[in-house]
């Protein structure tokens, strides 16, 4: 695919940073499990390449946090995109109401499960992921995680998508590659550079999701069952000479057999 027929679907997005005190609380837009959102439409040119890697790209370093990992359920949802003067409101209503204003703390050292909300399908169509402080902290990613957890039981989940702001750029060599810009102040276009790994797919079924319309990334529900993604991908976002990117992490096998493309 060529950058005119590039997905527009989700310009404007932009992945926002706040400081919570010492943990490092990160916040962002919510949106459906798939790629981080990048701009791919309007005045910065897009380019789509195949460097044909075969290799997942890297490990999710902390195993508990692995994909199909368990999860005990959480009772409250402390969904990512909370943020400002609405995420204040929120948490006063918790603490007045005598519930927990924030999320359990996953400590990766211990044996207890990480504690994550897992939403039904019928709860939302806007998949969302949730907000997991880390403990201890590594100078390898930052000290708080973003997962989806699908429900298993009534008390736990298993991990289907994960997201780490990892501080290293990825060495192995992805499957596909989109390159492609945000505009700046100065009129110019700040790059952006998204890699993809997906070893159980070929890379003409990647790059037919980064589709205008129809069957993509973020509307798998217009899939054909040949045309859905499989196996665990990784989606690797980083910005024009950062060493830090956004990983993340997705297992599409899990997902299709939770029917998540198409929630009935």
């Amino acid at each position: 695919m060529h950058g005119s027929r590039a997905i527009a679907m989700v310009a404007g997005f932009a992945l926002v940073a706040a400081s919570s005190g010492s943990s490092g609380y990160m916040v962002r837009v919510p949106e459906t499990v798939g790629p981080p959102p990048i701009a791919l439409g309007g005045p910065c040119p897009v380019t789509i390449s195949e460097p044909g890697g075969r290799t997942g790209g890297a490990s999710i370093p902390i195993a508990a946090l692995r994909l199909g990992s368990p999860v005990s359920r959480a009772t409250i949802s402390f969904a990512a995109g909370l943020g400002g003067t609405a995420y204040m409101r929120e948490m006063m209503r918790r603490a007045q109401a005598g519930l927990p204003s924030a999320p359990a703390v996953f400590d990766s050292s211990s044996s207890a499960l990480p504690v994550v909300y897992a939403a039904q399908p019928s709860e939302t169509t806007k998949w969302i992921y949730e907000r997991l402080p880390l403990k201890p902290v590594s100078k390898a990613y930052d000290p708080q995680a973003f997962v989806f957890a699908q429900p298993v039981s009534s008390t736990t989940g298993r991990i289907a998508s994960l997201s780490l702001t990892m501080n290293k750029a990825p060495s192995a060599t992805p499957k596909l590659r989109v390159v492609t810009g945000l505009p700046d102040s100065s009129g110019g276009c700040r790059q952006q550079t998204l890699d993809v790994y997906a070893p159980a797919m070929a890379a003409g079924q990647v790059r037919s999701l980064f589709s205008t319309s129809g069957c993509n990334w973020r509307q798998l529900s217009a899939c054909q069952p040949s045309q859905l993604p499989r196996g665990h991908v990784l989606f690797v976002l980083r910005d024009e000479k950062a060493t830090r990117g956004i990983y993340r992490w997705v297992d599409y096998d899990l997902l299709a057999k939770a029917r998540f493309a198409k929630p009935s």
